[in-house]
């Protein structure tokens, strides 16, 4: 759960993820994704008569998620006031003091966070240095090196600050599974029971309507299948997802919810209702994507665990794993540090002394460069009072290298974790993972 205030020290005029108290005073607004934890404030009374008063204030975000926070009607009346910017497209930002007519530029690049469709990290430059905000990230080891615009001139940019989403800092989470392993353990289990017969239906208990497209769209291009889910408004606009879901309950993959799901499974009863098919009795198992329970586990388990008679529990994580936030930073090296999220049954001391070696205010030592290969163009679009302008900027193009590291452990908190890995690296392996509003927009892990 995200315990960011919403204001960055080197440019505290912005607010990000969090809308209320000190943050209505914002010149600009920035939601890196749809989740409920990172949307405090943001349908509040007193935003919108902020809004009506100030003509000068936005909040930036990704089309996507622009696009999900609209199909609520909750949030419409920010219609005209959000302006998305694309992926890896530096652009220019004017925050403006309607009360002086003070302006101070910046220029936000998003970055892919991989967390949940439209879930982006925003990377800030401007007069007070270059600051990086996760959001809530998974990053899979060496997939920093392919972000292009986390560099420039060939070499990684001097980050100042890396505000880090910090849901598992913490070693007993030291090896998470990729998302591919992890689904590859559900596509099995699941296409050991749904072939048995065309009454065999699996329910996938999912905290939240949003967030696990993912496994979905896995699911429904594996086995021919839609998966039903309650709604479909906030996918209107996304075919790529609107084609594998059903609001038809007569599938055999169900996504469906209710506040009492768990207990209508007991009696055998999936959330939408239905028990049966041309009245012949279903036979169904759950499968309950989860991190956390994972963790607390004191031994070695494979990605899939039975935990009943007809319930299993599946590994499957929106954020980054102890080894990759610790590979993430020794590959930017910023010079600070800041814990957006307290993990459970820790504090943010020891959060705190877990990042402090990885930080190049407690080295005192410069950042190694990285050599990226051959410069690409990226553009630079100018935004000020709805015009826009393009502008050539010279960026860095990756190149694969080779990164040497062992010890990787899954969830054995019985074993002591590597030490923090150096912050010079001088080779990395590339290996890419892909990767709730009200009651919709909730956070999960």
């Amino acid at each position: 759960m995200s315990s960011f205030e919403g204001q960055m020290a080197e440019y505290p005029t912005i607010s990000i993820d969090r809308f209320d108290r000190e943050n209505l005073r914002a010149r600009a607004y920035f939601l890196s994704h749809c989740h409920k934890d990172h949307m405090k404030g943001l349908r509040a009374p007193t935003l919108k008569r902020r809004l009506e008063c100030s003509l000068k204030v936005y909040l930036y975000c990704s089309p996507v998620t622009k696009e999900l926070l609209l199909t609520n009607p909750k949030y419409r009346f920010w219609e005209k006031r959000i302006i998305s910017i694309e992926i890896e497209t530096p652009t220019q930002i004017s925050l403006v003091d309607e009360a002086s007519g003070e302006k101070e530029e910046i220029v936000v690049t998003l970055l892919p966070a991989g967390h949940c469709p439209g879930s982006v990290m925003f990377l800030f430059q401007g007069n007070n240095g270059t600051v990086l905000y996760t959001g809530d990230f998974r990053l899979a080891k060496g997939e920093a090196a392919r972000l292009e615009l986390l560099h420039s001139g060939g070499r990684v940019k001097d980050i100042q600050s890396v505000y880090l989403d910090t849901t598992f800092c913490d070693p007993k989470y030291y090896q998470i599974p990729s998302r591919e392993e992890c689904l590859s353990g559900i596509l099995e289990l699941v296409r050991g029971w749904i072939t048995r017969s065309p009454y065999h239906v699996v329910w996938l208990n999912c905290k939240a309507a949003y967030g696990y497209e993912y496994l979905f769209t896995n699911l429904s291009e594996e086995f021919g299948a839609q998966v039903h889910v309650d709604k479909l408004d906030m996918f209107r606009n996304m075919p790529d997802i609107l084609h594998h879901l059903t609001t038809d309950r007569d599938t055999q993959i169900h996504a469906c919810r209710h506040p009492k799901a768990e207990e209508y499974f007991q009696w055998n009863k999936l959330p939408c209702g239905i028990t049966s098919k041309n009245r012949i009795p279903l036979h169904t198992i759950s499968i309950k994507p989860s991190t956390m329970w994972f963790g607390e586990r004191t031994r070695k388990t494979s990605v899939i665990v039975r935990t009943g008679e007809s319930s299993y529990r599946a590994c499957f994580s929106f954020h980054s794993s102890y080894s990759e936030i610790k590979d993430f930073l020794s590959y930017i090296c910023p010079v600070n540090v800041y814990p957006n999220v307290i993990p459970l049954g820790t504090t943010m001391d020891k959060v705190k002394e877990i990042l402090k070696p990885l930080c190049r205010s407690s080295q005192n030592i410069e950042p190694k460069y990285k050599p990226l290969g051959k410069l690409k163009r990226a553009r630079t679009i100018h935004r000020d009072a709805g015009t826009a302008e393009l502008q050539d900027l010279w960026v860095g193009e990756s190149t694969d290298m080779d990164l040497q590291d062992g010890y990787l452990r899954i969830f054995n908190c019985t074993e002591q974790a590597p030490q923090p890995l150096s912050c010079f690296r001088d080779q990395l392996r590339i290996s890419l993972s892909n990767s709730s509003f009200d009651d919709n927009f909730k956070f999960d892990h």
